[in-house]
């Protein structure tokens, strides 16, 4: 048997006294299901998670690890100040931001240590957030993993070798059904002599295409070039 369900509905709460999307039309609305790619922590990785922001400013994270039967973990009520997004995880203690003049939800986080960057695109309405989940919920097969099959690498521009320059670049993307990158967005560029050798070597990289999953939806990841230079004593 099945546990309650808290089902997002965008009429449920009304934002009559602070609907600023529709007296904003060029700020981004963060409220629906998002899947998701955090970045920037070395000791994990690229974490794919879904976060959804109600319209009552709750927020809740599913992460592929978590137990099938409570997939969906709540984290801090979202806040909204001026232009920026804020949340955050108090069992790991990191701190969310975004930037919502950006055509794209993402953003920083930051820990007491650590700091790296999230990245989103929008997974749709009338998602079922369930206490108890049915594990054949299909809104769990957008966590599935993305697996590469050809992962290019970039080629250290020349000018940046007799320059002495080093960088990181982190891109994000969209993965089409295919196995195609699609929709590149520079999310972090140290220097732009970077740019068209990281640009070349994401979109000759490609993944396995999952058309046979029945899910075509695509799926958001993100990739990071870092440009260092031999050190000679």
């Amino acid at each position: 048997m099945l546990g309650a369900v808290l089902l997002i509905s965008f009429t449920a709460v009304s934002f009559a006294q602070d609907d600023r999307w529709s007296q904003d039309p060029g700020l981004l609305d963060p409220r629906g299901t998002w899947t998701c790619v955090f970045f920037g922590n070395p000791a994990i990785g690229d974490e794919r998670v879904l976060l959804s922001f109600a319209p009552d400013q709750s927020t809740l994270m599913a992460m592929p690890e978590e137990d099938s039967l409570r997939p969906w973990l709540p984290l801090s009520r979202w806040q909204l100040e001026d232009e920026t997004l804020t949340f955050s995880d108090s069992r790991n203690g990191r701190v969310f931001e975004a930037n919502l003049r950006r055509t794209t939800l993402g953003g920083d986080w930051r820990a007491t240590n650590l700091r790296g960057g999230w990245w989103c695109t929008a997974t749709g309405d009338g998602i079922e957030l369930g206490i108890s989940a049915d594990p054949n919920d299909r809104t769990r097969e957008t966590l599935v993993p993305l697996i590469p099959m050809v992962m290019a690498r970039p080629a250290f521009p020349r000018q940046a070798i007799r320059g002495g320059i080093e960088g990181r670049v982190v891109i994000c993307f969209v993965v089409d059904p295919t196995g195609n990158v699609r929709d590149p967005e520079f999310v972090e560029l140290t220097e732009e002599i970077f740019r068209a050798t990281s640009l070349d070597a994401l979109m000759s990289s490609s993944y396995r295409p999952w058309l046979e999953r029945g899910n075509e939806k695509p799926r958001p990841a993100c990739r990071s070039f870092l440009y260092l230079l031999d050190k000679t004593f």
